[in-house]
């Protein structure tokens, strides 16, 4: 019985470190004393982590007519910085953070698919998706074509305390059920049918989180799609 229970205790923190390491963390843009942006990797609980610059899979900038422009990323001290157009109104960055599998037999938890981790019950693909807004206008309620997007469904900047409505899509389509917060620890509310929730804003820098985990079935290399993204503004 006792080895029983151990193996239970031993299966909970496997699925927990698992959940882990494709949860809470994000890519996102801070900007720098130079009009240039630094990009961002983890957030969980507020700690930052190197990651692989080969993961990064774009970064984009538009102008206020929605017209991509240039957005230069470079080598820094810090790691990799965006140096955008200065007619940049809206910069977006997709990562994707690869595969992660454990549980079973498989023991610790591997950066690698299910079909390469012998004994594995559960794999995640975790992608990440992020987008700053620089200049509120129509651009910023409409849609860019990220696979997960989130948009907010006006065009002018909210003041300090407004609730603001937004719209998240995986695959152009609206998404039910995704868990929208402002930030890591802001109170949980989850898109209703039209992929619409409604976040009260703060003053300062906000960071709108959202997270869906997509079920997969029949998939020798992954049980689950983890979805995770940032939607940045100022607000004052």
């Amino acid at each position: 019985m006792q080895k029983l229970q151990s193996l239970a205790r031993i299966a909970l923190c496997s699925a927990a470190l698992l959940a882990g390491a494709a949860q809470a963390h994000n890519v996102w843009l801070e900007p720098d004393a130079e009009g240039g942006y630094l990009i961002q990797f983890g957030g969980h609980a507020g700690k930052l982590e190197a990651f692989d610059p080969a993961k990064l899979q774009s970064v984009r900038a538009f102008d206020r007519r929605g017209r991509g422009v240039e957005a230069r990323v470079q080598q820094a001290a810090q790691g990799l910085r965006v140096l955008p157009s200065p007619e940049a109104a809206m910069i977006a960055v997709e990562l994707d953070n690869g595969f992660f599998s454990g549980g079973g037999s498989a023991g610790a938890i591997r950066n690698v698919r299910m079909d390469q981790n012998p004994g594995a019950t559960r794999g995640i693909h975790a992608r990440k998706f992020h987008k700053t807004v620089i200049a509120w206008n129509a651009l910023t309620q409409r849609d860019i074509g990220q696979v997960f997007e989130v948009t907010p469904l006006q065009g002018r900047a909210p003041h300090a305390g407004d609730w603001l409505e937004l719209r998240v899509q995986l695959q152009g389509k609206p998404l039910p059920g995704a868990t929208v917060s402002l930030g890591e620890n802001g109170p949980p509310a989850k898109t209703d049918a039209n992929g619409h929730a409604k976040i009260q804003t703060a003053r300062g820098t906000n960071h709108v989180q959202v997270i869906f985990r997509q079920p997969v079935q029949g998939n020798a290399q992954i049980t689950e799609r983890s979805y995770e993204a940032l939607f940045s503004f100022a607000v004052h």
